[in-house]
């Protein structure tokens, strides 16, 4: 859906290490996320499609990589701290939604769009977060 294409850059978030803890993250990973991924960061996501096929193009302080799959295909990849998940896209009316499984945790991940914001709720063993993008 085109309104999800675009750069768009971390603003603000709610529950976020509370997030970070439930699904696993070690407290070193946790504070070296706060850094590349919290508020302050300036992380971005630039989100690109071309049909059913999507590139999410991740930029931290700690360096960029690219996530690409199509839209219902699972697919293998890693956690930004390195773990290995497992990984399932949806589109589902205006929410475009992942589906995290590692060894340890489930996440789901649902993101929407309102304007110029993306706001993405994290739901992972549990625990919530919401985490808010101004497209740039």
């Amino acid at each position: 859906m085109a309104q999800f294409t675009g750069t768009w850059q971390i603003d603000n978030s709610t529950g976020f290490d509370d997030y970070m803890k439930a699904i696993g993250v070690p407290d070193d990973r946790r504070q070296q996320a706060m850094q590349t991924l919290g508020d302050s960061s300036k992380m971005t996501y630039k989100i690109s499609n071309d049909g059913d096929n999507w590139t999410f193009g991740v930029t931290t302080s700690a360096g960029s990589r690219d996530i690409k799959f199509t839209l219902g295909t699972e697919i293998d990849t890693t956690t930004l701290d390195g773990r290995p998940l497992k990984a399932l896209y949806t589109l589902d009316g205006n929410n475009l939604t992942e589906k995290q499984t590692g060894p340890d945790f489930e996440s789901v991940n649902v993101r929407t769009v309102d304007g110029d914001t993306m706001t993405m709720v994290m739901t992972g063993n549990g625990v919530s977060c919401t985490r808010k993008y101004k497209k740039i």
